[in-house]
């Protein structure tokens, strides 16, 4: 009998915490709807047009750091990657400007100095 009630509290507690723990996690769809990246869009855009001033002191690149910063960590590369894809289905962008955004897309957490450094799209 004792044995059942230690069971029945273990099989309680990592119910509690597993609900705990899905509740605290980031849901990176709903982050992105409530932070727009309109800067880092139009950032990439133009990056993708020619080549990008990446100083600091651009002030289309803070903005875009900013909202950038504004998201779960976990979050950044979700919305690069889709911001990426939808180019290539159907940006209308031709081949040199989407390698360059192929190259630049992945390393715009490294050049807002955030987390991750870089991420794979």
């Amino acid at each position: 009998m004792a044995t059942k009630q230690v069971i029945f509290v273990f099989l309680l507690v990592v119910g509690i915490w597993t609900s705990v723990e899905a509740s605290t996690e980031v849901n990176c769809p709903n982050q992105i709807k409530q932070q727009p990246m309109q800067y880092c869009h139009m950032f990439l855009s133009r990056y993708g047009a020619a080549t990008a001033v990446t100083r600091p002191q651009d002030s289309l690149l803070e903005r875009c750091c900013q909202q950038l910063g504004k998201l779960a960590q976990r979050c950044r590369c979700v919305e690069i990657r889709e911001f990426v894809r939808v180019q290539q289905q159907g940006g209308g962008w031709d081949a040199p400007r989407m390698k360059r955004l192929l190259k630049e897309a992945p390393n715009l957490p490294k050049t807002c100095s955030l987390a991750p450094g870089s991420c794979p799209v």
